[in-house]
């Protein structure tokens, strides 16, 4: 007892001492970024606790535990038994030439590898300022970030990992906006896996910025999105299935827009593809690797594109076609309106 007692001062204080200035050096080293902190302490069994860390313009946390395996560095490898991190912000920024302030990281030989069995973030927040949208900087906040991610302990080879995810998204006047949730679990040995992802009544307008032009000359004033993504692989085989739905969307009228506009139009044939209720669905599902994910947005495109089919398909036929009707009476009247505007114009 006492000599682990001497251990537990002695460590305490060499970082005291030294592992300040030392974290901080490497962080700037390999981040090329300006780093701080308050002070760094040794706890038991085996753990290493940072107060107030912060890197510029990216990252800050009240603390930072990070616990490693004396049995990795015995095996040659970087073992993380657990990761928390409390209270962290990020703040991750899109300049206008669509490069981020994410930190360079630059190879420097062979490092070894480097594992992380568990991870824990508490009442996280992530904010996203995008020059590229807006000059003074478009503000996506996400709040309350929980993350729970940890491996089995018994057997301790096993790769068998469970996790669990929540955040809320914030709308301009700083209220929640809809919820985002993760849950499930992954094993890295036979790559096999069981999860869930889901956006819950999320204001669509939040986000409107970056789906603005496929209306033009609509603002969207109000619309909800709900998104379950199911993750289900056996042996590295991954299939994704996605159920999308957007549902109360109202679009305000621009200054001069007059009746009959391209836009009303646009919604008018958006509206066929939904239901007597108002939402607009689509199921649509892909296949892919868990190891190596992607993303095949033909392919994608043209799964969506089939979806929209089926969603047309499952409704009473009279409802479709009283639907395209009044559409097609629509356009018709469009044209008929252009025509005119040109021959005043002569």
């Amino acid at each position: 007892m006492l000599i682990i007692a001497a251990l537990y001062l002695a460590l305490n204080a060499a970082l005291l001492t030294f592992g300040k200035a030392l974290i901080i050096s490497q962080i700037e080293k390999n981040l090329y970024a300006k780093a701080s902190l308050e002070k760094v302490t040794f706890g038991l069994p085996l753990s290493i606790n940072i107060d107030k860390l912060s890197i510029e313009g990216l990252f800050k946390a009240d603390s930072v535990l990070v616990s490693p395996s004396i049995m990795g560095f015995l095996a040659g490898r970087i073992i993380l038994n657990s990761l928390k991190i409390a209270r962290p912000e990020i703040t991750l920024t899109r300049d206008k030439d669509d490069k981020f302030n994410l930190p360079r990281i630059e190879s420097k030989g062979k490092a070894p590898p480097i594992l992380l069995a568990g991870l824990k973030i508490q009442d996280g927040k992530l904010i996203f300022l995008d020059k590229k949208i807006d000059p003074d900087g478009y503000r996506v906040v996400v709040n309350d970030i929980n993350v729970d991610i940890a491996k089995v302990a018994f057997p301790p080879t096993s790769l068998y990992t469970n996790f669990k995810a929540s955040a809320i998204f914030v709308n301009g006047a700083s209220s929640p906006a809809g919820k985002a949730i993760a849950s499930g679990w992954i094993d890295f040995g036979p790559k096999d896996m069981d999860g869930k992802f889901e956006l819950k009544d999320v204001e669509a307008v939040v986000l409107s910025p970056y789906y603005q032009n496929i209306i033009p000359g609509k603002k969207l004033h109000s619309g909800k999105l709900n998104f379950i993504v199911d993750l289900k692989a056996k042996n590295n085989d991954l299939l994704v299935k996605c159920h999308l739905e957007f549902s109360d969307i109202v679009y305000g009228k621009e200054e001069g827009e007059g009746k009959n506009s391209v836009s009303d139009l646009f919604s008018d044939a958006l509206g066929i593809f939904s239901d007597a209720s108002g939402r607009v669905t689509f199921d649509f599902s892909f296949n892919t690797k868990l190891d190596k994910p992607r993303v095949d947005l033909i392919n994608l495109k043209g799964t969506i594109a089939q979806a929209a089919v089926q969603n047309i398909a499952s409704q009473p036929p009279e409802n479709v076609i009283e639907k395209a009707k009044e559409t097609a009476k629509k356009f018709k009247e469009f044209g008929k309106s252009l025509k005119d505007i040109f021959k005043k114009e002569e």
